[in-house]
């Protein structure tokens, strides 16, 4: 399995942060810069990307279901038929970067962010919030019934039911960042230090001293413990592997691994076959207890990170900073690529209940029960990435893709590329009461067809960007761009521009025909017929660049609905021509790619990571398996 390129930025400097206190401050700006990566925000019209953000964490609990986490906000998932597909979970926890994920020997989640520290009983459908959240990097709970925290600046913690206030634990815990925890069982807690090496405890973690006789290399990244040889491991910072038994001296085990290599990620799986996976190296295992290591994967010197490794039957799953996640098997010498949930880039309702979908990678559903159930309809023929789903009124369905339009001229079972004048991807179209058609592309402009086939670039539009494009009614037609309203009231014949300070960024029609546009500085209603624009006020809302609205889409009646900040909220109007109350629609961390309000009552969203349906449009979102 071939690995793309893989900047230094890796998943062995993540684990290291700089606290007030800590001795790793050479390496705190090279981790600042790995996570700036989670808050960097895709353009709006991009629906193609990697598969999966850099995978920080890998868990399994005990009825075979696994998880994996990611750095972006609300990275969790989840899988019960060993990773061949995805469910999303972080669209019900709030909006935060992830640290860690531990299963509980009862099979409790809990999941440390950013912010604050969760807890699931019923395998992360629904999350309760700890006290003592945000400055836990790891928390997990011990095979004896102890609560183990690793606290960013006041470093290894422990609590009981007995004792609930979190203590700081006694012995030589030094001033070093605490990377790992590893719960042994009977012989003790063991945890990896950056610069203190390994440490122990066998009190459940209240109490802990230096482990480290014949550790030469004390920068410890990571522990693996065999329970059936009493062996345990440690990966160190450019020091390879290390090994002992339980009451022996640490020995270096590296034959086989690059001089001077990082390992980041430790595990031993079935057959006392040990996993090692490193930092730009790859993947490693050892089938004699880390006595000799071969590589598994790596071919012509390509560069990958290996951040996580669990143990399967048979293999181990591996996730990686930039490369994926993957299912490696030893005995095969293969990797199969783990995918997530295909982003689905166009939902629309066609008029006569059925419901149709088209995912980025070009595959077509449809549904005859309001998005409940679906089946394949057809594909594109692997023309990829799709941006969007559209249909005329003639019921011909259209696509965009980079450098044309796709035309489906039977329900989307199959597609014919039609030429486009620009070699950029159409991101949405309009169509007018004369049967006109409209496609926007963003630097590109926007063009106008009377058949599809041959296009031509519309004069009057005041902008050299498009952000948006919508219609009401086929007469009145919208386009936000880069110095604010593009509009025409008469099907796209003549065009009227508004400027807005800092551009239209997204823009929406609700079902009464009032166009609202958003900015960075508000809310703004463009009047039918053009006369001047007004500005919203919405209850319960403050101007921010953290707080502000990056789509809008129509909601039922006279609703609209936004992202606001990684969050769906719901704006209802209010008393007052311009006033709306903003209410939580209870969906968050995923950014929305399609959105539709079905005819028989609920809203359907398509996602980068998942696609959801909820009854009334204000929570709970289910995700809809798509076949």
């Amino acid at each position: 399995m071939k690995f793309p390129q893989l900047s230094l930025l890796s998943g062995c400097y993540r684990r290291i942060v700089s606290s007030a206190r800590s001795r790793v401050f050479i390496f705190s700006a090279v981790f600042l810069s790995s996570l700036l990566l989670p808050f960097s925000h895709p353009s709006q019209c991009r629906a193609d990307g990697p598969a999966w953000p850099p995978i920080l964490e890998t868990a399994r609990d005990a009825n075979g279901r696994l998880y994996v986490i990611t750095s972006e906000k609300g990275g969790l998932f989840s899988s019960d038929n060993g990773g061949k597909n995805w469910k999303y979970l972080g669209g019900t926890i709030p909006s935060s970067n992830l640290f860690s994920l531990r299963v509980s020997p009862g099979g409790k989640l809990f999941l440390s962010t950013f912010d604050e520290l969760l807890v699931s009983a019923d395998g992360g459908e629904t999350w309760k919030t700890m006290k003592g959240g945000g400055g836990i990097r790891l928390f997990s709970e011990g095979s004896g019934g102890t609560f183990l925290a690793v606290h960013w600046d006041r470093g290894l913690l422990w609590a009981s039911k007995e004792n609930p206030e979190f203590e700081k634990a006694r012995g030589v815990t030094g001033d070093y960042t605490v990377l790992d925890v590893l719960d042994g069982g009977a012989p003790g807690i063991w945890a990896a230090s950056f610069g203190g090496g390994v440490l122990f405890s066998e009190d459940e973690g209240r109490t802990w001293c230096p482990d480290n006789d014949g550790l030469t290399n004390q920068f410890v990244l990571c522990l693996a413990w065999a329970p059936e040889t009493k062996a345990l491991f440690a990966g160190t910072l450019e020091g390879g592997v290390y090994r002992k038994e339980v009451g022996g001296s640490w020995t270096p085990s590296s034959e086989g691994l690059p001089q001077g290599v990082s390992v980041q990620a430790l595990a031993v799986g079935e057959n006392g076959v040990v996993w090692a996976g490193t930092h730009t190296h790859g993947l490693f295992l050892s089938p004699d207890g880390g006595g000799n290591w071969r590589p598994l994967g790596r071919e012509n010197g390509e560069t990958v990170s290996v951040t996580s490794i669990l143990p399967l039957s048979g293999g181990a799953m591996v996730g990686t900073y930039g490369s994926g996640l993957f299912l490696a098997e030893y005995e095969k010498e293969s990797f199969t690529a783990l995918l997530p949930s295909d982003p689905v880039a166009g939902i629309i309702g066609t008029g006569d209940g059925v419901v149709r979908a088209i995912s980025s990678s070009g595959q077509c559903f449809s549904s005859s029960d309001g998005g409940i159930s679906w089946h394949r309809s057809g594909n594109t023929g692997g023309r990829a990435p799709v941006s969007f789903l559209f249909q005329a009124p003639e019921g011909r369905l259209y696509s965009g893709v980079k450098g044309g339009i796709l035309l489906s001229e039977d329900r989307g079972r199959t597609w014919t590329m039609l030429s486009f004048p620009d070699e950029r991807t159409p991101f949405a179209m309009a169509v007018s009461s004369d049967g006109s058609l409209f496609a926007a592309a963003a630097e590109g402009g926007l063009f106008r067809s009377a058949d599809g086939r041959s296009w031509h670039r519309v004069d009057g539009i005041d902008g050299t960007y498009i952000y948006a494009l919508d219609s009401h009614d086929g007469v009145r037609i919208a386009a936000g761009t880069d110095r604010g309203f593009s509009v025409s009231a008469d099907g796209g014949m003549t065009w009227a521009n508004h400027y807005v300070i800092y551009g239209i960024h997204t823009l929406a029609f609700d079902n009464g025909g009032r166009l609202w546009g958003y900015s960075r500085n508000g809310l703004w209603n463009y009047p039918f017929p053009p006369g001047e624009v007004s500005s919203a006020k919405i209850a319960g809302h403050e101007w921010s660049p953290l707080g502000s609205f990056s789509k809008l889409f129509r909601g039922v009646g006279n609703s609209l609905y936004a992202l606001r900040g990684g969050s769906l909220v719901r704006l209802v109007p209010r008393e007052g021509e311009f006033s709306f109350s903003m209410e939580p629609a209870g969906f968050s961390n995923a950014e929305v790619l399609s959105f539709l309000p079905v005819s028989r009552g609920g809203m359907l969203l398509g996602t980068r990571r998942g696609f959801f349906r909820s009854a009334d449009g204000t929570g709970p979102w289910t995700e809809i398996e798509l076949p």
